[in-house]
């Protein structure tokens, strides 16, 4: 299921996504771990990680970096900035910590598409 809709993002992207440089999965009874390097067509990548508990997304880590692998945007629910309004669900640019409408891969590259314009 993880593969597949990694597929279907990448897919659906493929306009901005060129390739899937690196991917695992390992998955326990009902838990799944997606670990993902996805390669973009001006150089930049976007690391994911997902946990999958019984078929539903319970945490996610999504990183946008430049070539050097210096981060660009960072989307996660990691529950540590309880002031923001979205809590749990946030993104790092520079050095702020700012609330996150993107939880989901597919969101998250919904978002750099129409940044790249």
């Amino acid at each position: 299921m993880i593969e597949d809709n990694l597929n279907k993002i990448k897919d659906e992207y493929s306009d901005i996504v060129k390739f899937i440089e690196k991917f695992e999965v390992s998955e326990e009874e009902q838990i799944s771990v997606l670990k993902a390097k996805l390669r973009l067509f001006d150089g930049t990548i976007v690391w994911a990680r997902e946990v999958w508990i019984k078929d539903k997304i319970e945490a996610y880590s999504y990183y946008w970096l430049r070539p050097d692998e210096t981060v660009i945007i960072g989307w996660d629910n990691a529950p540590h900035h309880k002031k923001i309004n979205s809590f749990p669900h946030h993104r790092h640019i520079s050095n702020s910590i700012e609330a996150s409408q993107e939880r989901s891969l597919g969101e998250v590259f919904g978002f750099i598409r129409k940044f790249l314009g």
